[in-house]
């Protein structure tokens, strides 16, 4: 901070904080490392962010009405509670049958979340719960992997086959 006081140092360091080649003394096995690390940080950020979705849409949202009439029932993807919201507004933004304000989700999660077999809030409810536990078991398997005992050397990661099989199995299942 003394020797640079001013913001670009702040913005350098948000820039370059994946530029894991431009830190010092960084070898080869540990750039594989601090990037096989962070891929469960970004794991964890992705199954927290659908576990909102999940978990939204269950508390506020109309699957169960729309799962059982998909072609007359407008999907809502949460209420809108907006003290400053005037009558014309409340008007305005009241539509899709619900007894308030709505936003309405044209994201086509609720045909996908269908697709794949929920029917129900509660069904909803557990997915979000069970990717709110997949999101901490990820950070804790970040923090692990870069714990000595538990980082992967080179030769695991230069390994092909092992990543393929590994990849793969990820994929299919």
């Amino acid at each position: 901070l003394a020797q640079d006081p001013t913001t670009r140092r702040i913005w350098f360091g948000i820039a370059t904080a994946h530029d894991f080649e431009s830190h010092d003394d960084i070898t080869e096995e540990r750039l594989y490392q601090n990037i096989f690390a962070s891929h469960f940080g970004q794991l964890a950020i992705i199954f927290l962010w659908t576990s909102g979705n999940l978990f939204h849409v269950a508390w506020q949202g109309n699957f169960e009405a729309w799962v059982q009439d998909p072609l007359h029932v407008r999907p809502i993807a949460h209420a809108i509670w907006d003290p400053h919201f005037g009558q014309p507004a409340v008007e305005a933004f009241t539509r899709g049958g619900a007894p308030g304000p709505v936003n309405i989700a044209y994201s086509g999660v609720y045909q996908w979340w269908y697709t794949i077999g929920l029917r129900t809030n509660e069904d909803l409810y557990t997915g979000a719960l069970f990717l709110l536990f997949l999101s901490a078991l990820s950070l804790i398997a970040g923090w692990l992997h870069l714990q000595p005992k538990w980082k992967p050397s080179v030769s695991w990661f230069k390994n092909a086959e092992s990543r393929l099989n590994h990849h793969l199995s990820g994929l299919f299942g």
